[in-house]
């Protein structure tokens, strides 16, 4: 099948979904079913179903072929917690920590999928699991910890939890409805290109009734910027590679991107566009240092400000799109990295 067909079955599972028809959804998805997007769509549909043991298959598959994406490890604990399987969603819940790579949160939107994974949800998961298993103390340290990373209003379920030692609490989830989804410019293209991307998740809410909600934590009780010199800046600019904006473009899904590196004292500067692949902008980026890309530790500010961690494709797919909607439609966009010796 070509990746054009793919698009075009994707967009129809998503329809057959949003038509409640599952079980056509569930078909068509699985006649594509090898990347880690379209694995963790599937498992967000079985685990709306409550059909968890199937879910959970789904996520796993999806983290063989992405070993990096927390929010599938994250759902499967979800599922696993509702099997009553404490020990295995402990395990989960583990696994989308140390893939959170210590950033607060990571938001999968640019990705394709309405869902902002918080450190603070999945420590929560852990110590929720944790006290399932009957290991009280473990489990309250790691809800403690998970009260220090707390951001949203939803959070403050964390505090109430503690207070009652997780009794009659279940776990945050990703929110039923909530599926990877092609871009619309990307469906729009889809006669003239080919585009397929990865995967994800949503989810599940009730310990005991094992049905998919999504409200993140559902508390059911029963009943360096630093200041650059002028010899860096200066650096930057004329190493912008002949980068000019309001340049033409062969592709209106393709921008120019002006990239500006911070390393040690220096400041750099080259232009990619959105469309470069990840090994070429690997060898782009460590060129400029000699250095290799695993003695780097790599930063990108996202969005909402933040600093996210660019280990892996994925993460490089995320930039991308940040500086896609830096251009808010415009033919050039910007991305700001720090690079540290690891």
């Amino acid at each position: 099948m070509s990746l054009k067909a793919e698009l075009e079955t994707w967009a129809a599972a998503l329809e057959a979904y949003d038509a409640q028809d599952f079980e056509k959804s569930l078909e068509l998805f699985s006649s594509i079913a090898d990347s880690s997007k379209i694995l963790t769509n599937m498992g967000l549909i079985y685990a709306t179903l409550g059909e968890h043991e199937a879910a959970v298959e789904q996520f796993i598959g999806a983290t063989q072929l992405d070993q990096y994406l927390a929010v599938a490890y994250f759902q499967c604990g979800v599922s696993n917690f509702l099997l009553t399987r404490y020990d295995l969603a402990h395990k989960d819940f583990d696994e989308a920590l140390l893939y959170l790579r210590g950033n607060q949160s990571i938001n999968y939107e640019q990705l394709g999928l309405k869902f902002k994974l918080f450190s603070a949800e999945v420590l929560f998961n852990k110590g929720l699991a944790q006290i399932y298993m009957g290991r009280l103390q473990e489990g309250l340290m790691d809800m403690e910890e998970g009260r220090k990373e707390k951001v949203t209003d939803e959070h403050n379920v964390i505090d109430d939890a503690m207070a009652e030692r997780g009794d009659g609490y279940t776990v945050f989830s990703i929110p039923v409805g909530v599926l990877y989804r092609p871009s619309e410019s990307k469906l729009k293209n889809a006669k003239a290109k080919d585009y397929m991307g990865k995967a994800r998740l949503v989810a599940t809410s009730d310990a005991n009734e094992a049905y998919t909600t999504f409200t993140g934590v559902t508390r059911l009780k029963r009943g360096t910027t630093r200041n650059t010199s002028s010899r860096a800046q200066s650096m930057y600019e004329e190493e912008e590679e002949g980068y000019g904006s309001g340049g033409d473009i062969l592709d209106d899904d393709i921008i120019r991107i002006r990239v500006k590196v911070h390393y040690q004292d220096d400041v750099r500067g080259m232009a990619i566009d959105s469309g470069m692949p990840f090994d070429e902008f690997v060898e782009r980026l460590t060129t400029k240092f000699e250095k290799s890309f695993q003695d780097l530790a790599i930063k990108f500010k996202d969005e909402d400000g933040g600093k996210v961690t660019l280990r892996d494709e994925m993460d490089y797919e995320l930039a991308v799109e940040t500086a896609r909607e830096s251009a808010k439609g415009k033919s050039e966009g910007r991305l700001e990295l720090w690079c540290l010796d690891k």
